[in-house]
C-alpha cells in the first residue's frame, strides 16, 4: 500500500489512542479486547517505514507535512481490520466531541481506502457473510 506521512500519522495516531484504551484498561484493573502484540507491531512497522513520526498531534515529525513524500508499505488484511476497528473505537469515544464530524468524514474516508485494497468477497469471506449483500 502506498501511503503519504499525512495519511501514516492519521493511522499511528488511531493505533495511539488504542494503546491508551489498552493501558486505561489495565489502570482500571480489566483487560482490554485488542491484541497488544498486533497493535505494537503494526505501530513498529509504520515508524520503520516513515522514522520521523513522532507521538506529536497526527504524528507529523519534522519537515512540510504537505510534501509528497509517498511510500511503499505491506499491510494485511488483518492490519486493516485492526486499524477499522481502532477508527470504530475512536468515533465512538468521540461522539460528544465538537469535532465529531471530522472523526466520522475521516474515519468513513479512511475505511473507503483500506476496504478497496481487498476485494468485497474477501471482506464478506472475513466477516462470515454468505450472501452478496453490498457493503
Amino acid at each position: 500500500m502506498q501511503l503519504d506521512r499525512a495519511g501514516a500519522g492519521a493511522l499511528v495516531t488511531i493505533l495511539g489512542i488504542v494503546l491508551d484504551n489498552i493501558h486505561t484498561a489495565e489502570s482500571e484493573g480489566y483487560r482490554s479486547n485488542w491484541n497488544v502484540e498486533h497493535v505494537l507491531d503494526l505501530d513498529t512497522r509504520f515508524h520503520h517505514v516513515w522514522p520521523e513520526l513522532t507521538d506529536s498531534l497526527m504524528g507529523f515529525g519534522g519537515g512540510d507535512p504537505r510534501a509528497d513524500d509517498r511510500r511503499e508499505m505491506e499491510l494485511h488484511i488483518e492490519d486493516a481490520e485492526l486499524l477499522l476497528a481502532g477508527m470504530a473505537f475512536t468515533e465512538m469515544a468521540s461522539t460528544d466531541l465538537p469535532f465529531f464530524e471530522m472523526v466520522q468524514w475521516t474515519s468513513e474516508f479512511v475505511a473507503s481506502e483500506l476496504r478497496q485494497l481487498w476485494s468485497d468477497d474477501v471482506w464478506r469471506e472475513r466477516a462470515g457473510v454468505k450472501d452478496n449483500r453490498r457493503w
